[in-house]
């Protein structure tokens, strides 16, 4: 790991559940040492462990028991990043807050990470994926607009994003601090990451917005499908950008699934007629284009899109997409999590990555989102709960007698690891 970019680098990870382990798994991944910092009695999902805890050392410290709190300062002096992801005022609580660390280790980068940031009236609450997503919009978009019932997107993409948001502010931090000798405090919040990342929905312009009359952009309406059509996207009003829905850009299904449409298309509907060409030469769709033609200028009621979501009932999701291929129309099957885990392609070109470890079985997980061109420690492997707190205490100067007082006072577990299974 000594050729990794972060190689060097000592991260204390004091964060829960996703978003902040997230953080400190993509530095491991990247060659820092990151040393996940646990009670014994907050005893993590294993599902969870085995995703976000691979490549970290593990250790068991209650720094609120009797000598905890000095071994935790220990390990922060000789630290360049901490992660915490507590609630506003916690860490200043126990004594581990930005202001009291860096006056034992000025260079370290203190990274927070929560649902609301650090500032604003909602900076003091607790908050989780369905929290962030109910605060931007998410789960109005999802339904289909302040019509329908709001819904949850299942998916936890403000954890996971949030999680690599602050590992890049993280890095940033540690940039600068080559060039300043100086840490920082950096922070990523859940609401931050969930209002990034649907931006689109959240970029306006009052000028534009007349001009197009837009208005139902921001409320989330949908423009021409009514949310309830099989297959439709749920989308906004003509605004800026490619965000969902027409007849060359959604859902259909077929005969044994779904796929997904992705023709080039305009929203102005004076170039939906020429963008219906695409389809002229595929047997199937010849007529499609001239359908469009009536139908946009009110010759006839006959939908087209409609008309294409019979056609497409006729046969296999596999035929689609080798037919349109061959037209160079671009569609996607839909595919489930065991299929996308057992297509070879996707471990070939690491999207998916799978082991086998001594202590956990056969393993499988994403890869990074991101290459570069050292070699990455892929295939690196959870620890086993606090398997390594006895190492990295005697390695920041802890010794054997210290140890045996803290375990006599409840700050460590006599006995790691500690099994999860």
């Amino acid at each position: 790991m000594d050729n990794l970019p972060l190689s060097g680098i000592k991260v204390l990870d004091l964060t829960l559940v996703l978003a902040g382990p997230t953080c400190g798994r993509t530095l491991a991944q990247y060659g820092a040492e990151v040393i996940k910092i646990d009670p014994d009695h907050r005893i993590p999902g294993l599902t969870p462990w085995i995703d976000v805890g691979r490549g970290k050392k593990s250790i068991c410290l209650n720094i609120t028991k009797k000598g905890g709190l000095e071994a935790f300062l220990k390990l922060a002096e000789t630290a360049d990043v901490i992660i915490e992801g507590f609630r506003k005022g916690v860490t200043d609580r126990l004594g581990i807050g930005y202001t009291e660390l860096k006056k034992k280790n000025p260079k370290i980068v203190y990274a927070s990470i929560n649902c609301f940031g650090q500032s604003g009236p909602w900076s003091l609450r607790p908050g989780f994926e369905q929290n962030a997503q109910a605060a931007t919009g998410i789960q109005v978009r999802n339904s289909g607009g302040i019509s329908y019932y709001p819904r949850t997107a299942t998916y936890t993409l403000n954890d996971y994003g949030t999680g690599l948001a602050a590992a890049y502010a993280v890095i940033l931090a540690l940039i600068e601090r080559q060039k300043t000798g100086k840490g920082q405090r950096v922070e990523a919040a859940l609401t931050y990451t969930s209002a990034n990342l649907s931006g689109g929905f959240h970029t306006f312009n009052d000028e534009y917005n007349h001009k197009q009359n837009t208005n139902d952009f921001h409320s989330g309406r949908i423009n021409r499908f009514p949310a309830d059509k099989p297959g439709a996207v749920r989308r906004g009003g003509r605004q800026p950008g490619l965000k969902g829905t027409n007849m060359f850009n959604r859902l259909y299904e077929t005969k044994n699934g779904w796929l997904f449409l992705s023709a080039p298309i305009s929203y102005q509907v004076k170039m939906m007629i020429p963008m219906a060409g695409y389809l002229n030469n595929v047997p199937e769709f010849s007529h499609i284009a001239e359908l469009a033609h009536t139908s946009f200028a009110g010759m006839t009621d006959k939908d087209p899109e409609e008309e294409m979501y019979k056609i497409f009932l006729t046969q296999t999701t596999e035929y689609w997409i080798n037919l349109l291929h061959k037209h160079g129309i671009e569609a996607v099957k839909n595919t489930s999590s065991e299929e996308i885990f057992n297509d070879e392609y996707n471990h070939e070109r690491k999207m998916i990555m799978r082991q086998d470890y001594e202590n956990w079985g056969t393993v499988t997980w994403s890869g990074n989102p991101v290459s570069i061109n050292s070699n990455e420690p892929f295939n690196v492997s959870p620890p086993q709960f606090g398997e390594h707190t006895f190492d990295v205490l005697k390695d920041v100067g802890i010794s054997e007698n210290e140890i045996k007082n803290l375990i006599e006072s409840g700050a460590i577990p006599e006995t790691v690891p500690i099994n999860l299974k």
